[in-house]
């Protein structure tokens, strides 16, 4: 049997545990004590006998005896019964309806005996047939055997309701702890670095733990902003020199003399366009991922923005000979940013154009599943092994048969970026044969 893994599944294992060691304590704590007043009562029983049977009475002394004792104001409780072998009674107070077992053992209501509802008997067998029998009430009253059960019930009852209720408040204060842990690192994956986890009681076991997660969140926040830094400073820093030696690259070849030189400069322009280009994905990765684009967020369609943005990609596709085809498409209402959505788009059909031969058949689609808008691009080109899903997602990714086209590997890295930023996500998968591309968004409320 497998262990319970959620709050409320051990919560409830525990009461379990705790209501069945209640139950069997209170039942054993009942037994403890009818045993204790059953051994008492056979203590008396066995005394009383021994006195009645001493020094071997024969029959008419022990008739004495009995007549004695159930006049005696100490023995007045205890019924006396002297039998023959017929079972004809010769002495005592009581006319049992059955007989006993030799020895002790209990008895109740159904012995007959009048006002005894709980007790205990204990039967001699003597010679010549005879047999004798005593007989005492275990109960100081009627029913005192239910009276006590129900006290022990209450007793126990109101230590597992005090158990009981004591659980339920520890895992609301542990469910609401953990909550706003989850709040705050949901926050930080929708990313907002700053978010923190609220400290109620600064002393305590769960604000102490709040202290430790913030701590480790400002220093996760230092360091993906140094990060993040460093990305946006060399950026900047090698954007400048490399726009201005395109500029050169660009007035070089406008001069006379550079014609033998014209195709080399021009080789080495495409190469600074392409590290420019580089650098400015990375900048606007680094943008899209702060989050600070959410502020400009409104409803949009995103059918309208994937047919649009895919209709001004086919004719790349006409001339590449390839067939895109477009729809279904669904409403699918979702707040976002209208730019950045379309750049998204646009990036995984030219994704699809770029790495497909002539010929191929391209698909781009909006449908919706239960609460999430789902933007498909799919294509029958050679798409990307399982294996390979990682690498191409990762930033600088490049699969090896790609290696020699033009690109930087940050094309999916942005599609990423933006589908976390509208808190959906990417998912590619085989087409059997080519890939499809699977954004997934949270319908607008």
């Amino acid at each position: 049997m497998a262990p319970p893994r959620s709050l409320r599944a051990i919560g409830f294992a525990f009461i379990a545990a705790i209501a069945l060691a209640t139950v069997l304590t209170c039942l054993a704590v009942y037994l403890a004590l009818v045993g204790a007043i059953d051994r008492q009562v056979d203590k008396r029983l066995t005394g009383q006998a021994a006195e009645l049977l001493a020094d071997d009475p024969d029959q008419p002394l022990l008739m004495h005896r009995i007549a004695l004792e159930t006049r005696r104001r100490d023995s007045g409780d205890i019924g006396f019964l002297l039998s023959d072998a017929r079972g004809r009674r010769l002495a005592g107070n009581i006319a049992p309806a059955h007989g006993f077992p030799p020895g002790p053992s209990t008895i109740d209501r159904s012995a007959g005996i009048h006002g005894l509802t709980r007790g205990r008997a204990l039967m001699h067998e003597l010679p010549g047939g005879l047999t004798l029998v005593l007989a005492a009430e275990s109960e100081p009253i009627d029913n005192h055997d239910s009276h006590r059960m129900l006290i022990l019930s209450l007793g126990f009852g109101t230590i597992l309701l005090l158990v009981v209720l004591g659980t339920l408040v520890l895992s609301l204060a542990i469910r609401r702890n953990i909550e706003a842990v989850r709040g705050a690192a949901e926050a930080i994956v929708d990313g907002d670095l700053r978010a923190r986890v609220p400290i109620e009681r600064a002393g305590s076991a769960f604000g102490r733990q709040a202290e430790a997660f913030n701590h480790m969140l400002d220093r996760i926040e230092a360091l993906m902003t140094s990060l993040s830094q460093i990305s946006n400073d060399v950026a900047h820093d090698l954007r400048t020199p490399l726009a201005r030696l395109h500029g050169q690259l660009a007035r070089l070849s406008a001069e006379p003399g550079a014609d033998a030189l014209r195709p080399r400069i021009e080789e080495a322009m495409a190469q600074s366009e392409e590290i420019l280009a580089m650098f400015a994905a990375i900048l606007r990765i680094t943008e899209v991922e702060g989050g600070d684009r959410r502020a400009m967020f409104r409803r949009l369609d995103l059918t309208e923005i994937a047919a649009g943005a895919a209709e001004a990609i086919e004719v790349l596709a006409d001339e590449k000979g390839q067939t895109l085809r477009l729809g279904p498409w669904a409403p699918a209402p979702i707040d976002g940013d209208e730019r950045l959505l379309t750049q998204l788009v646009v990036n995984l059909v030219e994704n699809a154009v770029n790495h497909t031969p002539p010929g191929s058949i391209l698909a781009v689609s909006v449908t919706r599943e239960a609460d999430a808008a789902v933007l498909t691009v799919a294509d029958d080109g050679p798409g990307i092994a399982p294996a390979e899903h990682a690498l191409a997602l990762r930033r600088f990714g490049r699969l090896e048969h790609s290696r020699n086209r033009p690109g930087h590997g940050l094309g999916l890295p942005l599609v990423q970026a933006i589908a976390a930023l509208h808190r959906g996500a990417l998912e590619l998968a085989d087409n059997r044969p080519g890939l499809i591309a699977r954004i997934r968004l949270p319908l607008a409320e």
